[in-house]
C-alpha cells in the first residue's frame, strides 16, 4: 500500500513538476498518518482479542453454573454477556448465550412457574437455531434440538397437550438426524429416552398402544449404549420412563405382566434415584411407582399393593413440599387420594374416603381451570368418582350432586376433540353418577341421563381400540337400560339391556376378565328373569 502511493505521488511530482521539498513534505505527511493508522489498528485488533477473551471466559463460567445446577447464577451471567454483543457481529457467541439461557429456564421450569420458564426458554432455543443450523454446527444443532424438544414435552404437561407433544417429537427427530447410535451413541441414548418420554404422553391422547409401544422402544434403545456403572443418571431416566410406558400399556392389554415390569423398572430406577443423592428424581419415580402398584391392586393383593402405594406417595411428599414444589405436591396429592379411595373398598371405607377428598382439595388448591386446565380437569374427574363412592356411606343425594359438578368440571376441558379418552372416561364416571342419583329421585329423568352419558364414550371406547373400557361402559348401559325398564317401556328397555350386557360378556370373555364376565352373566340372567 505505501509503495503504491509512494509510486503515485512520484508520478503527481513528475506530472506537476513538484520540487523535492514539497514531495518529501507531502510524504512524511502521508507516512505518519499510515503509522498512527496502523498503530490503531493494532490497538483495536488487541482491543477486540481481549474482548472475545472476555466473552469465552463469561461463557465457560456461564457453563460451568450450569453444570453446577446454579441456574440463577448463570442466568444473570448469560444476560450480563448479552449486553455486550448482539447476533450480527458475534453469531457463534450470541447463539451460545441464547442456548445457555435457554437450559436456565428449563431447569428452572422443574421447580416453579413452569409454563412461564418453559416459554422463556423455548423462545431462547428457537433464537439460537438461527443461527446454529444443522450445516455449520451439527452436534450443536442436535443438542439444542434435543433441549428445544424436551422444553415442548414438558409444557405438553401444562396445556395443548398434543400439539406441544408433536412439537416435541419434531425437535427431538431433528436431533436423531445427527445424533446416531455409531457416531454418538450416549447423545443417541439421551435423545431416544427425551422422545420415549414424548411418546408416552401422545399415548395419552391418541393411539394409546401404538404410541406406548414407541415409548417402549426408544427407551429399549437408549439402554443399549447406557450402563448403570458408566451413566448412572441416564439408566435411571430411561428405567423411569420405560416404567411409564410399561405402566400405561398396562392399561391396554396384559395389564398384570405390563405391571410387574413397570415396577421391576421403577425399582431400576430407584437403585440411583436415592433420597439422598437425587431427591428431586427420587420423588419423581415414587410418584410413578405408586399408581403401579395401585393397578396392581385391582388384580391381586389388594391391600397390600395399595399400602405401598400410600407408601410410595408418602415418601414423595417428604420431598414435595407445598412451599417448595406446589405443582408436583398437587400431582401427588391426587394420586395419593386415589390410594386412599381404593383402599376404602378394603378397609375404613369412611375414614379412607375422607382421607381421599381432603387430599383432592390439597391439589386443587394449585390446579386451577385458568393455570393448569388438563390437571384441573385430571383432579376433579378423579374427585368426582371420590364422592360417587362416598355417596355409599352416607348424604347419598348431597354427595352425588357433588360429584356430578365435578365431572361437568372436568369436562369443561376434556372434550372429544383434543382429550377423547379422558372426554370417554369422565361420560362413563358420569353416567355412573346419575344412575345411581336415580336411585334417590328423578328416577326416569336420571336414568334417561345416565344413557345419554354412556353412549357418548362408546364413539371412543370402540370394541377394536379399548375392548375393555367398551366392555365396561355397556355393562353400565345395561344396567341403566334394565333400571329404566322399570319407568318406561318394559319389552324394549330390557332387549336394550341384555344387548349391552352380551357385547360386555363377549368382551370380558375375550380379554380373560372372568369375575367382571361373571357379574355381567348375573346381570344377564336378572333381566331374563324380568322378561317372565
Amino acid at each position: 500500500m505505501i509503495s503504491n502511493i509512494s509510486d503515485y505521488l512520484q508520478n503527481v511530482y513528475s506530472i506537476f513538476n513538484l520540487n523535492s521539498l514539497v514531495t518529501g513534505i507531502i510524504l512524511t505527511i502521508i507516512g505518519i498518518l499510515l503509522k498512527v493508522y496502523f498503530i490503531d489498528k493494532k490497538k483495536e485488533n488487541r482491543k477486540e482479542k481481549e474482548f472475545i477473551a472476555k466473552v469465552k471466559s463469561c461463557l465457560i463460567n456461564a457453563d460451568s453454573l450450569i453444570k453446577k445446577d446454579m441456574n440463577m447464577a448463570a442466568l444473570s451471567e448469560c444476560k450480563s454477556i448479552s449486553k455486550m454483543i448482539s447476533a450480527d457481529k458475534y453469531p457463534k457467541e450470541y447463539a451460545h448465550i441464547k442456548s445457555g439461557e435457554g437450559i436456565c429456564y428449563l431447569n428452572l421450569s422443574k421447580i416453579n412457574y413452569k409454563e412461564e420458564n418453559l416459554t422463556i426458554a423455548i423462545r431462547a432455543f428457537e433464537e439460537a437455531l438461527k443461527i446454529i443450523t444443522i450445516e455449520k454446527y451439527p452436534v450443536y444443532y442436535a443438542e439444542t434440538q434435543n433441549n428445544l424438544g424436551e422444553c415442548y414435552r414438558h409444557l405438553a404437561v401444562v396445556r395443548d397437550k398434543e400439539e406441544n407433544v408433536e412439537l416435541a417429537i419434531h425437535s427431538i427427530n431433528e436431533s436423531l438426524k445427527i445424533r446416531t447410535f455409531k457416531e454418538f451413541p450416549l447423545d443417541y441414548a439421551k435423545s431416544q429416552i427425551n422422545i420415549g418420554y414424548a411418546y408416552k404422553i401422545l399415548a395419552e391422547v391418541r393411539n394409546k398402544e401404538e404410541n406406548l409401544k414407541k415409548a417402549i422402544h426408544a427407551c429399549k434403545e437408549a439402554l443399549k449404549y447406557i450402563s448403570i456403572e458408566e451413566e448412572a443418571f441416564d439408566y435411571a431416566g430411561a428405567q423411569n420412563n420405560l416404567g411409564a410406558a410399561y405402566r400405561n400399556l398396562g392399561d391396554v392389554r396384559d395389564k398384570e405382566k405390563n405391571l410387574d415390569k413397570a415396577i421391576h423398572a421403577y425399582k431400576e430406577a430407584l437403585k440411583i434415584r436415592t433420597v439422598e443423592k437425587y431427591p428431586i428424581y427420587y420423588a419423581i419415580t415414587q410418584n410413578n411407582i405408586g399408581p403401579a402398584y395401585r393397578k396392581l391392586a385391582e388384580i391381586r393383593d389388594k391391600e397390600e399393593n395399595l399400602v405401598k402405594a400410600i407408601c410410595a406417595y408418602e415418601a414423595t411428599l417428604s420431598i414435595r413440599t407445598i412451599e417448595k414444589y406446589p405443582i408436583e405436591y398437587a400431582l401427588t396429592q391426587n394420586n395419593l387420594a386415589i390410594a386412599y379411595r381404593n383402599l376404602a373398598d378394603v378397609r375404613d371405607k369412611e375414614k379412607n374416603l375422607n382421607k381421599a377428598i381432603h387430599a383432592h382439595e390439597e391439589a386443587l388448591k394449585f390446579r386451577t381451570i385458568e393455570k393448569h386446565p388438563i390437571k384441573y380437569s385430571s383432579t376433579q374427574a378423579d374427585l368426582g368418582i371420590t364422592y360417587t363412592n362416598f355417596a355409599d356411606v352416607r348424604d347419598k343425594e348431597k354427595n352425588l350432586s357433588k360429584a356430578i359438578h365435578a365431572l361437568e368440571e372436568a369436562l369443561k376441558i376434556r372434550t372429544i376433540d383434543k382429550y377423547p379418552i379422558n372426554y370417554a372416561t369422565s361420560n362413563n364416571d358420569l353416567g355412573v353418577a346419575f344412575l345411581n342419583l336415580a336411585e334417590v329421585r328423578d328416577k326416569g329423568k336420571n336414568l334417561n341421563l345416565a344413557i345419554r352419558f354412556f353412549e357418548e364414550p362408546l364413539k371412543i371406547r370402540t370394541v377394536e381400540q379399548f375392548p375393555i373400557d367398551y366392555a365396561e361402559t355397556q355393562n353400565n348401559l345395561g344396567e341403566a337400560y334394565r333400571n329404566l325398564a322399570d319407568v318406561i317401556d318394559k319389552e324394549d328397555n330390557l332387549n336394550l339391556a341384555i344387548f349391552a350386557f352380551e357385547q360386555a360378556q363377549k368382551n370380558y370373555a375375550i380379554n380373560e376378565c372372568l369375575s367382571l364376565r361373571n357379574n355381567v352373566i348375573l346381570n344377564i340372567e336378572k333381566v331374563k328373569k324380568m322378561m317372565k
